[in-house]
């Protein structure tokens, strides 16, 4: 028996200094603040995760915990002020003015995007079916997922690759982008399969531009930043970051080039911190509001399986509830964003670092998390 006794402590001692390996603000006072720690421990252990910002909504309270470092070899805990890169989050946004648009009766979901476009493009149809613009929101524009639409890394070596893509798109201009729209020939029928699209997002943000006749940039502070009073939330441009951003990191600890590319911004470059996202989750949230409503509403697949509104996967939960979320991941940012309208609940969990696995990751810390919120 004593033998078992001292072989138990010397496993928490051992639980306990694994847990403190990294820096974290946890106060670990509450049941949320310790269900939280044993959660990310696993994450957060992987060498090669650099910080970690949560943000929770539960019951409609809100709550934040920050874990690691914004820098490699620096201890500096990040903040719920400390900006990450969404990447892909940033096509909810897009959505959402889309909603708003055709709320506002600008435009039509079934409208053809040849409508708003400056020139003619009779290669965007297939057998007589055109993209529509809610073809661009839910995933099915059969668009490719990359312009420029040609291998751009030929052999090269995987580690090269991230910079491959920064020196490509540091130089390709909206322009270039338009040109090349003109070379796509669609492969299956718009609106048959769903699959991740830039290009999709691309053609979205600047319609949205165009509908609104105002910048992405402008659109972002006028429908978002001002009046959710999002301070921290920024469109990353060339030689512009914010003060507070995080440096983002590769599975091997490299430094990664942000995503500042003229041509994504629309798309992917959106930086933000779990102050503000939670009050754009607060803004989700509310179904009240027609335009959330509307972007919530599933276009294309099952519930049970994963729906896709506009830009928003849906999944019916436990116990008749739903789950609306999206994922980000850029060359050295990955993000989670997860919430349930039903419980007025939701995660968001921001990292800067990047590598196969961690958004999974942070999708299978999300439902840790929010397992513990819908039993509390």
């Amino acid at each position: 028996m004593r033998k078992a006794i001292v072989f138990f402590a010397l496993l928490i001692q051992l639980s306990n200094g694994y847990a403190q390996r990294f820096a974290s603000d946890n106060k670990l006072k509450t049941p949320l603040d310790t269900l939280v720690s044993q959660s990310v421990t696993a994450f957060m252990g992987n060498t090669a995760r650099v910080g970690l910002s949560i943000g929770i909504i539960k019951n409609g309270q809100s709550y934040f915990y920050n874990y690691g470092s914004t820098q490699i070899n620096k201890s500096l805990l990040p903040t719920k002020n400390t900006v990450y890169e969404l990447a892909s989050i940033t096509k909810t946004f897009s959505a959402t003015l889309l909603a708003h648009a055709v709320i506002d009766k600008k435009v039509s979901l079934n409208d053809d995007i040849r409508k708003h476009l400056n020139d003619d493009y009779p290669n965007l149809v297939y057998n007589g079916t055109p993209i529509t613009l809610l073809n661009l929101a839910n995933l099915t524009s059969a668009l490719p997922n990359w312009m420029p639409d040609k291998d751009i890394f030929g052999k090269a070596d995987p580690d090269s690759i991230p910079y491959i893509l920064d020196s490509v798109h540091a130089k390709y201009s909206r322009q270039d982008f338009y040109r090349d729209l003109h070379d796509v020939k669609l492969q299956v029928l718009p609106g048959s399969v769903a699959r991740h699209c830039n290009t999709a997002a691309q053609l979205l943000g600047y319609i949205m531009e165009r509908v609104y006749q105002d910048s992405f940039d402008n659109l972002l502070n006028k429908h978002f930043s001002k009046p959710l009073k999002m301070r921290n939330t920024h469109l990353l441009k060339p030689g512009k970051l914010p003060a507070q951003i995080a440096k983002g990191y590769d599975g091997k600890g490299r430094e990664m080039p942000f995503i500042d590319w003229q041509d994504l911004q629309v798309a992917a470059s959106i930086a933000s911190s779990t102050s503000d996202m939670l009050k754009y989750m607060a803004f989700q949230l509310d179904e009240t509001n027609d335009v959330v409503n509307l972007s919530h509403k599933t276009t294309f697949g099952k519930l049970e399986d994963g729906a896709i509104a506009l830009n928003w996967k849906v999944k019916q939960a436990s116990g008749g509830k739903r789950s609306i979320s999206h994922a980000g991941g850029s060359l050295g940012f990955s993000s989670y964003m997860v919430f349930y309208p039903e419980l007025n609940s939701g995660v968001v969990l921001l990292s800067n670092q990047a590598d196969p696995s961690t958004q999974n990751e942070l999708i299978a810390l999300s439902e840790k998390i929010m397992n513990l919120n819908t039993k509390n």
